[in-house]
């Protein structure tokens, strides 16, 4: 069925025929019936026309066969059949193909005409409706029409600019020289075919503005292919270009923050993980060269020490679009694995998907994390172990005290006295262990002096001679322009003694000691890999043997008290871990490097300073007879210690107050009216301490004098386990002669020191 936007047209082309038609007969029988002479063929010969130029080729035939059929219908039924007759029906069928040519020949120019027209006011629809602008020429270069974008562009109205020369309506230049810019229309004309303009071209606009344009030009040819104009298409592209230069920028920008990144960076491709940049630093971090990367996939470098880990983080990217900071496994160059945080991005480019990523080097880190934990362990066994030592030793004191007092009362053929002397033996040995513990816990007590390494290891080299044994060769390198250093001679002698014994016994069938000493400085890079060091100059005292050596898991637990690799009954495991507490006290560095069937080397760096050597003072002269008569005040909070103390010293003849506490000691010391020779009391008590006590009592009787006594130092009298000068102290556990001699000396002492 017919629409009726289609049907219109039809009927009123048709409907336009048949009115002609039919007010051309009306005509014809107005004229006859009034008997008016008129050449009826001229009025039908115009009616046709009319009807052919307006209606086109069908109503036109329609009209001429309706007049026709009339004419004749009407002839034959006026005149009987005779030659005259069919003549006239001949000349009406020649008259007819007359007729019908003139009709073809009237509507198909009038349809060439119309068709023109429509074609020429689509185009111009289509030219003024689109994007882009339009500008058309003649041949001269003249410009015969402008789309509204043109006009916009280029700031003249069409009925402005035609007919003007087209460099005046479309000026252009070169956006780098400022030179004028040879006519796309010109161009097009000489050339006969499509051309465009170069980049970096500028409108220049009627009022001054300048315009980013892209542009083409095509001659427009006749049907005999004659170049008769010239179509111009441009558009501005200022924001476009704006875009270009700020991505331009943004890659700039990209580019230069990825190579000057000091973050390992890298991009590889999705889909097979092959590199197509690496920044410097990645470069430098994995070992690899650029050649060497670039084109090749992780895969084929190796560069996941674990293959799980790189299909590990292709799905986190997967399902969360990134990856933050994950910790991987990455082989550099020559085999080494380090530890790194990796972070991924998904980016594009150059329409390929692709990986941003970055690799942050934590292998240090993840080293000196381990170092602190191993520290902060070893602080915390070693808290725990001065706190077991300290309450020991006040056990140790009564234990081996009261042996020996028993001891000093039996016969030499007493049965009981071998039983008492091994009592005695045992508490000793404890003793020796609750010692080592307090220098691991580094609650021992200093007596630091300034000293010179090489002058220590001279004093002890024949006693390591012997100590290790004649199948050890011992080589001592020592520097003759060693510096100085602060510490405990008994000390330093403990560790050179602890470390010998122990390369010994990683030689059973002989090897070489080395001891050397050597002026050292540790700069920052080695502090940042080492945990609790602090740059300087130091002096270096090393211990290496050609023994049996250690693994890195051995290593990690060396220092640690009670463990041991030697087998039972051989050793209680606290060499190295009394060599690692006295380093520690005395502010110095332990250093171990170890390999299975290689041998081992110790380094201990101890702070140089720069005074001189102490000279070693006169002892004081040793008292005749340890018995006295003086007062002593007891100050001790543990009971039984306070019984053993008072007794040995009344046994030798002193007169004793005993208190528990302090506020029990100012209560008897202010009610005793004679004169108090000396205070002996424990460090650490309730309330206040013993220092604290002796700075209370000792102004209002100067004559006083004090000895402190512990079973460990981490207190007011120590400071870090460093005896003050001029401190007379008693080390728990102590034996009856001891304390009574070092009572008698106290006594004895000149009052300035």
């Amino acid at each position: 069925m017919l629409s009726r936007a289609v049907l219109t047209p039809f009927v009123l082309r048709y409907g336009l025929g048949l009115a002609a038609f039919a007010l051309t007969i009306l005509i014809a029988l107005i004229l006859r019936r009034y008997s008016i002479s008129f050449d009826l063929s001229l009025l039908i010969i115009l009616v046709l026309i009319g009807v052919s130029w307006y209606g086109g080729k069908g109503p036109g035939l329609m009209a001429l066969i309706l007049f026709e059929a009339t004419a004749i219908t009407i002839a034959l039924r006026s005149q009987t059949a005779s030659p005259i007759t069919i003549k006239y029906i001949i000349t009406q069928f020649n008259a007819m193909i007359l007729f019908t040519f003139l009709i073809v020949l009237v509507s198909g120019r009038r349809e060439s005409e119309r068709r023109l027209r429509e074609q020429h006011q689509w185009l111009r629809v289509t030219l003024s409706s689109i994007g882009d602008a339009v500008i058309a020429t003649d041949t001269q270069s003249r410009v015969t029409f402008l789309n509204p974008v043109a006009e916009s562009l280029t700031g003249w109205k069409q009925e402005e600019a035609v007919g003007q020369p087209l460099d005046k309506v479309f000026r252009l230049v070169s956006e780098e020289t400022r030179a004028s810019v040879e006519n796309p229309v010109t161009k097009a004309l000489k050339e006969g075919h499509i051309v465009g303009l170069a980049n970096h071209t500028l409108l220049i606009a009627r009022d001054g503005r300048e315009i980013a344009i892209d542009d083409s030009s095509a001659p427009i040819r006749n049907e005999r292919g004659e170049i008769n104009g010239v179509v111009l298409i441009f558009r501005d592209i200022t924001g476009r270009k704006k875009a270009e230069e700020a991505m331009h920028a943004s890659e700039e920008r990209f580019s230069k923050a990825f190579r000057a990144s000091p973050v390992p960076m890298s991009i590889v491709t999705y889909k097979e993980g092959r590199y197509i940049d690496v920044n410097e630093s990645f470069l430098s971090n994995s070992g690899y060269t650029n050649e060497e990367i670039i084109g090749r996939t992780t895969t084929d470098i190796g560069i996941y020490a674990d293959p799980e880990e790189r299909s590990r983080l292709r799905q986190i990217l997967e399902q969360h679009g990134g990856i933050r900071n994950v910790e991987v496994h990455r082989r550099v160059k020559g085999g080494e694995v380090r530890i790194a945080l990796t972070s991924s991005e998904l980016i594009t480019l150059d329409g390929e998907q692709c990986i941003l990523t970055t690799t942050n080097d934590i292998t240090e880190h993840k080293r000196l994390e381990e170092q602190l934990l191993q520290s902060q362990k070893m602080e915390a066994v070693g808290r725990l172990a001065g706190g077991i030592a300290h309450d020991f030793n006040n056990l140790l004191t009564a234990i081996i005290g009261y042996s020996q007092i028993i001891l000093s009362g039996l016969d030499e053929g007493d049965p009981v006295r071998d039983q008492i002397g091994e009592i005695e033996k045992a508490g000793k040995r404890a003793a020796a262990l609750t010692s080592q513990l307090l220098a691991f816990s580094r609650k021992q007590i200093l007596q630091p002096k300034v000293l010179n390494l090489n002058a220590v290891i001279a004093d002890i080299d024949k006693m390591l001679r012997r100590l290790i044994g004649e199948d050890i060769e011992l080589r001592i390198n020592l520097d003759a322009a060693i510096g100085r250093v602060k510490a405990d001679p008994g000390q330093i002698e403990q560790i050179i003694v602890n470390l010998a014994v122990n390369a010994r016994d990683a030689m059973p069938r002989g090897g070489k000691l080395t001891i050397e000493t050597q002026n050292v400085y540790l700069d920052e890079p080695y502090a940042n890999q080492h945990a609790e060091v602090q740059p300087g100059s130091y002096v270096m005292l090393a211990m290496s043997d050609t023994g049996t050596g250690m693994d890195k898991e051995t290593q990690a637990n060396i220092f640690e008290p009670f463990f041991t690799t030697k087998e039972k009954g051989r050793g209680t495991g606290l060499g190295l871990s009394t060599v690692y507490g006295i380093v520690k006290q005395s502010s110095g560095h332990i250093w171990v490097y170890s390999e299975p069937g290689r041998g081992t080397t110790f380094k201990i760096y101890l702070p140089l300073i720069e005074e001189s050597a102490e000279i070693a003072e006169t002892p004081a002269p040793i008292a005749e007879s340890l018995r006295g008569h003086e007062t002593i005040l007891v100050v001790e909070d543990e009971e039984v210690v306070r019984n053993l103390a008072c007794e040995i010293l009344q046994i030798n003849g002193y007169t004793v107050l005993e208190a528990a506490d302090a506020n029990e000691a100012l209560l008897k010391y202010e009610q005793h009216e004679g004169a108090i020779h000396l205070m002996i009391t424990d460090v650490v008590m309730p309330s206040i301490s013993g220092r604290e006590l002796a700075e209370h009592l000792t102004p209002s009787r100067p004559e006083m004098k004090v000895l402190y006594m512990s079973g460990y130092t981490d207190d007011a009298i120590v400071h870090h386990g460093v005896l003050d000068a001029g401190t007379a102290f008693l080390q728990k556990p102590f034996t009856p002669d001891a304390l009574a001699r070092k009572a008698r000396e106290v006594l004895d002492a000149p009052r300035s020191q």
